[in-house]
């Protein structure tokens, strides 16, 4: 089976972020899996900070992946989050600032289908032209969500 991240994408997986540096839109990030998860909000701050130690989720291009794998869920869940203001300080791997971030929460029992849906979000979103119009969608997530589902890639 070929994955899609675009499945788990949701109206209610979709966000401004407002914060101003890396802490403060990994924790509405947080926040937000939290609620659609309805895991613990501790266990879901533990792992991805663990995660984030490990190596900087920030690829380039204006994207950071985070990730994580955790018990106790039934299916993937993707929230991406464009963020209002440039986040200087992600220590993305191209030194640039960081615009959009998809946070992915998986299953932790089937690594292969969660390298395959790692990499649908990488092959989709490293289109930089797809990149801008998020970034110039900012604040409206219902267009973010379309631009997320309609864009082929």
């Amino acid at each position: 089976m070929k994955y899609d991240f675009t499945q788990y994408v949701t109206k209610d997986s979709v966000i401004s972020l407002d914060g101003l540096n890396k802490l403060e839109i990994m924790d509405q990030l947080i926040t937000r899996a939290a609620d659609l998860t309805k895991l613990s909000r501790d266990v879901i701050f533990r792992l991805t900070w663990k995660r984030e130690q490990m190596m900087t989720t920030g690829v380039g291009g204006m994207l950071a992946l985070p990730h994580i794998r955790v018990n106790d869920i039934n299916h993937p869940f993707v929230i991406v989050g464009v963020c209002e203001n440039p986040i200087e300080d992600y220590q993305s791997q191209d030194d640039q600032p960081v615009r959009v971030v998809v946070f992915t929460i998986a299953p932790d029992e089937n690594q292969e289908a969660y390298l395959q849906l790692l990499g649908s979000i990488s092959r989709k979103l490293r289109n930089t032209e797809l990149i801008q119009k998020l970034v110039e969608a900012t604040g409206n997530p219902a267009q973010i969500l379309e631009l997320i589902k309609d864009n082929k890639a």
